[in-house]
């Protein structure tokens, strides 16, 4: 008897926000490593860049559409086609990974100690300690 799968697709809107590189994002096309998507303070990271949010609902109903291919010529718009609708979406704010010293504990959340070798420091904590 084979083995049976089942697979689950979540589509996710997220908004990122801090220092980061547009011409980044449009180079890595979907590359991107989630940690603890189903909790209350999921992690992202996009090549080098990591980032930390929590969900929101969205001002009004976001609208995702899948991009079809262009028929004709190259400068026309490509086609588009209604994939779904939300009212959720995961607001993610860039951190910066630092390593944790000897004694301390971490401030991360989550119940796995796999990824607990390094601290989360956020934007706005940063600044904050600044001041």
């Amino acid at each position: 008897m084979e083995d049976e799968w089942e697979e689950e697709e979540q589509i996710v809107v997220v908004e990122l926000s801090g220092i980061i590189n547009n011409d980044f994002l449009s180079k890595c096309r979907g590359t991107c490593k989630i940690l603890d998507i189903d909790s209350e303070k999921p992690m992202m990271q996009v090549g080098q860049y990591v980032f930390a949010g929590e969900y929101e609902d969205a001002l009004g109903t976001c609208v995702l559409f899948e991009e079809g291919p262009t028929k004709g010529k190259a400068e026309s718009c490509p086609e588009l086609k209604y994939m779904c609708h939300t009212t959720k979406k995961l607001m993610m704010q860039r951190i910066f990974l630092v390593e944790k010293k000897e004694g301390e504990t971490s401030t991360g959340g989550g119940d796995s100690g796999k990824q607990m070798d390094t601290l989360c420091q956020s934007n706005q904590e940063e600044n904050a300690n600044k001041h």
